[in-house]
């Protein structure tokens, strides 16, 4: 038993050694730790874009250095010495190149000329879609007036001549316009003072922005944009239309997303918005009308009326071109399907301002295969770009003056007396007002 005893206290002895030891190392550990957190570095950017690292005060003199004070990583774990990460706080401005550039008028080399073309229009378009919109959301927020033929006119004087001193493409910069306009600028005077003043600093104090911290100007730009930032803008484009409201908070998230690459933002909206343009333009508002209390003529769906059974009254609202026409034709054949009394058809034309060759044509064959189902079909309100048209094809002559009216109160006029039976249909929705039976007023 005594032999037990002596084990166990020597076992516990042992066991007080390595907790002593253990505490000991654990200090040691974090006084190095700490001695780490606090070895300061600094960096210098070789040829290939990495940085080479050294203990502060410990560079050569010359080097190109990043102007930020870097420190190792230091976890609560084991450090790997082979896979150690710096970390680099109070980023500054740094040098920057005193004096005005050199100018000169760049070599003119038809090939390279050439070669660069495709890129250059790619950079101008995107460089005035960029600017265009930024100027938009100024002249929104001051009331101004806004003309993109004079903006592309300055923005491409600009790119001349900066060419000559061999700066990079001019656009307009969101960030600099909105402190522009939050220090109260409301003049292109104020660029030129702007503009002054850069030039006065690169003559002379461009040693005293070298520690002038990032964060600074980051904290400028902020609450300068922040002030543009217009939310009802938003809530009003989606009262108007919702899908107007959607591109313009998708517009707004993707610019955010993508920046500083405000094109991609901008791209993402003028997509969307031309996607739903052609969309509108393929299936423009096609309505049968009726009379309404007001004695107008008005779209019988949207304010439950009756329709005539025996003439049908169709206004297309767009221009008539390749891609909707066909819309108009299928319309057309679904009234004729869904009225069997049907004798007439009065296209109301006054929302067709334009027609192609393909929709002319269409409406040709919708004569013919109209008046063959015995079918009447007359047009009011064509515009004189319209007739035009319809003159050049002969297509006014197979029409004939007598279908074309200048109003729909003249069609309806002619063409009623025409397919309606003295005393037959003394209730017609077109000259009466016929509400449905389960309309609401």
């Amino acid at each position: 038993a005594s032999h037990d005893e002596i084990a166990m206290l020597e076992a516990a002895h042992k066991a007080e050694v390595i907790s002593t030891r253990l505490r000991k190392l654990k200090k040691k550990a974090g006084r190095l730790r700490a001695e780490i957190r606090d070895m300061l570095f600094q960096a210098e950017a070789l040829p290939d874009g990495s940085l080479r690292f050294y203990r502060k005060g410990t560079q050569q003199p010359g080097a190109n250095g990043d102007g930020r004070t870097w420190r190792i990583k230091v976890g609560n774990f084991a450090l790997k010495t082979d896979q150690l990460r710096m970390m680099g706080g109070g980023a500054v401005v740094g040098n920057i190149p005193r004096g005005l550039p050199a100018f000169s008028v760049p070599a003119f080399n038809v090939k390279v000329m050439i070669q660069l073309l495709p890129y250059a229009v790619i950079i101008s378009l995107l460089g005035f879609m960029e600017a265009i919109s930024i100027a938009k959301a100024m002249a929104a927020k001051t009331g101004q007036r806004l003309d993109p033929n004079q903006e592309l006119i300055g923005q491409g004087l600009a790119n001349v001549l900066g060419a000559m001193g061999k700066s990079y493409p001019v656009s307009g910069s969101f960030s600099r316009s909105a402190v522009n306009l939050q220090a109260g600028a409301v003049s292109g005077i104020s660029s030129a003072f702007t503009s002054l003043a850069v030039v006065i600093v690169l003559l002379f104090f461009t040693p005293l922005l070298y520690h002038l911290p990032q964060a600074v100007l980051a904290a400028v730009i902020m609450m300068a944009v922040i002030g543009l930032i217009n939310v009802s803008g938003f809530i009003h484009a989606w009262r108007a239309k919702w899908y107007d409201g959607a591109i313009s908070i998708i517009t707004f998230l993707a610019t955010l997303a993508f920046a500083p690459h405000l094109d991609k933002g901008i791209m993402i909206g003028v997509v969307l918005s031309l996607g739903v343009f052609l969309y509108k333009s393929m299936r423009p508002s096609v309505a049968t009308l009726a009379r309404a209390e007001d004695n107008a003529l008005r779209c019988a769906a949207t304010h439950g009326l009756e329709e005539c059974a025996y003439v049908a009254m169709v206004r297309f609202d767009g221009p008539l071109f390749f891609a909707n026409a066909t819309y108009l034709e299928d319309k057309i054949t679904e009234i004729m399907l869904t009225k069997p009394k049907l004798k007439h058809i009065i296209i109301v034309a006054n929302g067709i301002n334009d027609i192609d060759a393909s929709g002319e044509e269409m409406l040709s064959l919708l004569v013919d295969r109209v008046r063959s189902a015995g079918v009447g079909l007359s047009l009011s309100g064509i515009n004189e770009s319209v007739m035009t048209v319809f003159d050049r094809t002969h297509l006014r002559a197979k029409i004939g003056d007598d279908n074309l009216f200048a109003t729909m109160e003249k069609a309806i006029a002619e063409v009623h007396s025409r397919t309606h039976e003295v005393g037959a249909d003394h209730q017609c929705p077109l000259l009466t007002v016929c509400r449905l039976a389960n309309a609401k007023n």
